[in-house]
């Protein structure tokens, strides 16, 4: 039996308590926010004997360390926002604990003179040395779509390009948020990275603009653009063999309108507002009134009163050579939409479904030791065996991997 705790009780925290509380191999799951009284609420939806709540303060390390040492945990599942990482991670560590995240807050960056790729990697030496485990972008993308990208590259002599896409459609008759809106629009705002010809590179927010159908349950064609994203970091040095391209883009009907309010207004801007204290920027007011996260008692609320319709579509095109032949995989996800989310796990929606599934049954296969390796790595890493565990797993919660091969004749 394993003890765990979950950092944060989000949107994603939500999903993986959910998903951990059923799962026989799990004894304990203290789940911890700032907010106190959100991760009481999280509990209650969830309605699980199995899980505690308390209150902790993700940028103080000491008080993490005292936390994940009290507790005796066997692993620390950080769902929190990635500006904690570094705090998490370390705390982890010091405590002799297992970890596991979605996202990373710092990358292609230098620290102390050294270079890093994302912030997390800069622990894996002393993760090893420890004997340690961290699994990190373990969420929907990144995460998911790195396993997707690395199960098509593994039936491929060569490699030549790695494209992954990310489109949802919301419709809501008030703004709502699946997710922090401020990260999202923050990623909107930055230059995206990609990989071509051996080096990274970068393109400007909302560009490379490509039309793309995603299928069924979406079935709809959409204009995606490159995005501020980990994938691009990372698969091309973790995919085991070379690739020549990888980009990540990601779009929804609402694009054109943040493009607007980011380019057009510079609503995301450190201007300070003018007669204020100069700490108040423009972007501080305008993400203020940005909508939070839904909490589960409202999603819960909407979809009970049929207000609220979500569906999101993760794809991954993957093309190369097999035995001199052109050959062009294109794979996308098939999960539930928000209604049926709401309806498995009380207060989920699809964003947050497409997220954490995949975290949690990350999480589940290291409790498992079905993944044994350690260290710090991307979820690109898994071998043929982790990734047949991990398909299984997730299809266990209704997320389908559909794939479709595509050769010259």
């Amino acid at each position: 039996m394993s003890d765990v705790v979950i950092v944060g009780a989000g949107a994603q925290g939500n999903v993986i308590s959910g998903v951990l509380a059923r799962a026989p191999e799990v004894d304990r799951i203290m789940l911890v926010d700032l907010d106190a009284e959100r991760a009481a609420e999280v509990a209650r939806s969830i309605g699980s004997e199995k899980t505690e709540v308390g209150r902790v303060d993700a940028s103080n390390k000491a008080e993490l360390v005292e936390l994940f040492t009290r507790g005796r945990y066997d692993l620390v599942v950080n769902a929190t926002l990635m500006t904690f990482n570094r705090q998490i991670i370390e705390a982890a560590l010091e405590a002799g604990v297992s970890y596991i995240d979605m996202a990373s807050n710092e990358m292609l960056g230098e620290r102390d003179g050294k270079q890093f790729l994302v912030e997390q990697l800069e622990y894996a030496e002393e993760f090893e040395a420890k004997g340690l485990t961290a699994v990190i972008l373990a969420g929907g993308d990144a995460g998911l779509v790195n396993v997707m990208a690395r199960e098509a590259a593994d039936e491929l002599d060569e490699v030549d390009s790695i494209r992954i896409k990310d489109y949802g459609v919301a419709e809501c008759d008030e703004p709502v948020a699946g997710w922090s809106f401020q990260t999202y629009l923050e990623d909107c705002a930055d230059e995206a990275v990609y990989w071509e010809d051996g080096e990274y590179k970068w393109a400007a927010p909302f560009s490379g603009a490509e039309d793309y159908h995603f299928p069924a349950p979406l079935d709809v064609t959409g204009t995606v653009y490159y995005h501020c994203h980990e994938e691009p970091v990372t698969i091309p040095a973790f995919l085991g063999k070379p690739v020549r391209y990888v980009d990540f883009k990601m779009g929804d009907p609402s694009s054109e309108m943040w493009q607007f309010l980011i380019e057009g207004l510079v609503l995301m801007g450190d201007k300070p507002v003018a007669g204020s204290d100069p700490a108040v920027t423009v972007k501080d007011v305008f993400c203020g009134q940005l909508p939070k996260t839904l909490t589960p008692q409202h999603c819960i609320e909407l979809v009970e009163a049929g207000r609220i319709e979500s569906q999101a579509v993760l794809a991954v095109d993957v093309e190369g050579t097999k035995d001199g032949q052109a050959v062009h995989y294109k794979m996308w996800t098939d999960s539930p939409d928000v209604t049926k989310a709401c309806a498995t796990i009380p207060g989920t929606n699809d964003i947050s479904w497409i997220t954490s599934i995949p975290a949690s049954v990350l999480s589940l296969m290291l409790l498992r030791g079905q993944i044994r390796r350690t260290g710090v790595f991307p979820c690109e890493v898994l071998d043929k065996e982790e990734r047949t565990a991990f398909f299984r797993g997730i299809a266990e919660w209704d997320v389908v991997i559909h794939k479709q091969v595509t050769t010259s004749v």
